[in-house]
């Protein structure tokens, strides 16, 4: 039996976009919430209001009953901790968490990219967390809103394809059931290899922003994200790079969706070809992506937290599997070059999601069983 909303209390980690997202639908379900994020200037106007103002598709006042800096106190007696900070936060969300969780509490990562329940795991049992719990992973944003002001949202977009996996993966249906009410049309994934493989966001933002790179660094040269910057040359590497990412699944036995079935299956919106559903996803009313804004440099989530949360990822499962990616290796050189960093050695690669020299028996077994010893 599904726990009632108003039994469950929820913790959301990170009042940017997503964790807005999350107040918005689950205060109207009747959730008990409280939000927590270290940016006193991210949730004082929602404090002081006491939750926010919800328009679109739903409409009321989604309520708080916290909204606290410290984490401490936010993570106290929740049943369910939903980390919404951006892939690359997690590890210091997970030292955050360690010493302040309880027996019996579940975190979810929305979204996990490529690896991030077996990094948290990993990095919980670093810093000695003695506490019992969940860990989840779904692999896309549940929705998209627009945000005018501080306390008031407008709901704009329900995705209607998501997928949650647990570590261990048995645990997938005692993680969901207190958030059926918030996620029905969420399917339970058989590992987390299946949600981080389907990393939709690696996959479609870095193409657009290397391919980019003149207009973004330009100056006044904003453009349609998706149904401008996905020009036929860049839908060919974006079609290349999705084929790398599926052949990296195959290896492993999981069953992920192609980049356009996936457009299709959580939209509900498409075409025939790929440059045609960027075009109706853009430009048609109900279409999510007319709210895509343009970045404005490489020094944006689409490149910082994607390339070395995804790509890196399925890039060093590939060389685990015996897998070429050559695009997803140029894209993470490219990147790496452009910003003065080294994101094959700071992201998700072997050693840093505990794979090194692994087979691929055995990082199957880890993804769905959990890292031992």
């Amino acid at each position: 039996m599904h726990q009632p909303a108003k039994a469950t209390t929820v913790t959301i980690i990170g009042a940017g976009l997503g964790g807005i997202e999350l107040v918005a639908n689950l205060g109207l379900l009747g959730y008990r919430l409280r939000l927590h994020d270290r940016d006193e200037g991210r949730i004082a106007k929602v404090r002081e209001r006491g939750g926010l103002d919800v328009e679109g598709l739903v409409k009321g006042f989604a309520p708080l009953e916290l909204v606290t800096p410290q984490l401490a106190p936010a993570v106290e007696g929740a049943a369910v901790v939903i980390v919404v900070t951006g892939s690359h936060f997690h590890t210091a969300v997970a030292r955050g968490l360690a010493g302040v969780l309880r027996d019996g509490q579940s975190i979810l990562l929305i979204q996990g990219g490529t690896g991030g329940s077996l990094l948290v795991r990993r990095e919980l049992r670093a810093a000695r967390c003695r506490a019992a719990v969940d860990v989840s992973e779904m692999d896309n944003y549940p929705y998209s809103l627009g945000w005018p002001e501080p306390t008031r949202v407008k709901l704009t977009i329900v995705k209607r394809f998501l997928q949650v996996a647990s570590l261990p993966a048995s645990r997938v249906e005692r993680v969901l059931d207190p958030l059926r009410a918030a996620f029905p049309q969420v399917v339970a994934a058989p590992s987390t290899l299946t949600t981080g493989l389907t990393n939709m966001n690696a996959t479609l933002h870095v193409v657009n922003m290397v391919g980019n790179i003149g207009r973004l660094e330009g100056t006044g040269n904003a453009f349609r994200f998706y149904a401008e910057g996905y020009t036929p040359s860049l839908i060919t590497l974006l079609e290349a790079l999705d084929a790398e990412r599926l052949a990296v699944a195959s290896a492993y036995g999981a069953q992920v969706p192609g980049i356009h079935q996936w457009l299709l299956n959580t939209h509900g919106l498409g075409g025939d070809s790929l440059r045609e559903t960027f075009h109706r996803l853009t430009h048609e009313p109900t279409g999510p992506y007319q709210w895509t804004p343009t970045p404005p440099s490489l020094q944006h989530k689409y490149v910082i937290e994607d390339v070395p949360c995804g790509l890196v990822a399925m890039s060093e499962l590939g060389r685990a599997a015996g897998v070429a990616t050559p695009v997803m290796d140029g894209l993470i050189t490219l990147t790496s070059m452009m910003l003065q960093r080294d994101f094959r050695s700071e992201g998700r690669n072997l050693s840093q999601l505990g794979l090194a020299g692994k087979t691929v028996r055995e990082i199957r077994s880890i993804a769905e069983t959990g890292p031992t010893g």
